[in-house]
């Protein structure tokens, strides 16, 4: 990695620290359901089952919808669940950097998939 590179990454992960933006949920949240679609039904596959599918996924999204506390999803998966330019319109709306975001989403998207799963609105763990 150069120099300048390295200056960068210090920089941006200072600047996600100083304004907390990882600690502040509610933007992600909002973009990440609006990308997932409405709240599954019985009768009918979910955008996320769809995109879940196509992304060959489904066994994930399964594993994840089955359990209360899914570990968190790998970097790869999130890249393959979505993508760059949803990525980026993650990180541009949220102001956080594009590392602080794929963190992030890597710890909510098992989350979000489970609460939609059981029909619940999400709330923010303890």
């Amino acid at each position: 990695m150069k120099i300048t590179e390295q200056l960068t990454s210090a920089v941006t992960k200072t600047g996600d620290f100083m304004t907390l933006a990882s600690q502040d949920v509610s933007g992600m949240l909002s973009l990440l359901n609006d990308l997932l679609g409405p709240v599954p039904r019985p009768d009918a596959p979910s955008k996320l089952e769809q995109r879940a599918s196509a992304a060959g996924m489904i066994d994930v999204i399964r594993l994840w919808q089955r359990q209360d506390d899914a570990p968190a999803a790998t970097e790869e998966e999130i890249r393959q669940f979505f993508t760059e330019e949803e990525l980026t319109r993650f990180s541009n709306e949220t102001g956080l950097s594009a590392t602080a975001t794929l963190s992030m989403l890597q710890t909510l998207l098992p989350r979000c998939v489970r609460r939609r799963a059981l029909h619940e609105p999400f709330t923010r763990c303890s």
